[in-house]
């Protein structure tokens, strides 16, 4: 009974997977071969062209993208994305090839902007790029902020907080909030 389960969600990964191409592709959107993904991911904005997804990208469950006009999104090949990934620019999301995003992280690249004279939500917004780079690791429950770059090779640690201000470096090992260089990797 175990494998009939385990041939039930690798049918389920790829048809929402083809679901998923389908509908990118409808909206204009660039999409490699080989996407997968657990269930299909939530949109809080219709894509438009704005998104490019590599070859053999893998999506897990509650993936969302919420990528506004202004914004745009770009997994290279051979990216994982863990569970509960929330996907949220009105900048651009570069995400280099064979990078790691592990569950519940979120991808803030843009924010409320914050003057006293008028409430928040009628100022508009602030945004600047992210980057992850080729072979980049995200640990789990981290959030990575407006403006910043994690370098091809860098780890960061799980429940780590990641802004334009971190200094990090390729191939090394960082943690924490705020972040610390912790090693580099062997």
């Amino acid at each position: 009974m175990t494998r009939f389960y385990e041939y039930l969600n690798a049918v389920r990964y790829h048809v929402n997977g083809f679901r998923l191409r389908l509908y990118l592709r409808s909206t204009g959107c660039k999409v490699g071969k080989g996407l997968k993904c657990l269930r299909f991911p939530i949109f809080r904005d219709v894509p438009r062209g704005n998104i490019r997804i590599g070859d053999h990208v893998a999506f897990g469950r509650g993936v969302v993208f919420e990528i506004t006009r202004t914004g745009s999104l770009e997994v290279g090949n051979e990216v994982t994305i863990g569970d509960n990934v929330r996907l949220s620019s009105a900048g651009n999301i570069r995400i280099g090839d064979l990078a790691g995003i592990a569950e519940n992280i979120s991808f803030r690249g843009s924010f409320h902007l914050l003057s006293k004279d008028l409430p928040f939500k009628q100022q508009g917004n602030r945004s600047a790029d992210i980057s992850v780079g080729r072979d980049a690791l995200i640990g789990a429950g981290s959030v990575v902020l407006l403006g910043a770059t994690v370098p091809d090779g860098a780890i960061v640690g799980a429940l780590s907080l990641v802004t334009r201000h971190d200094n990090l470096h390729s191939y090394g090992i960082f943690g924490g909030s705020p972040l610390k260089h912790i090693s580099d990797r062997p």
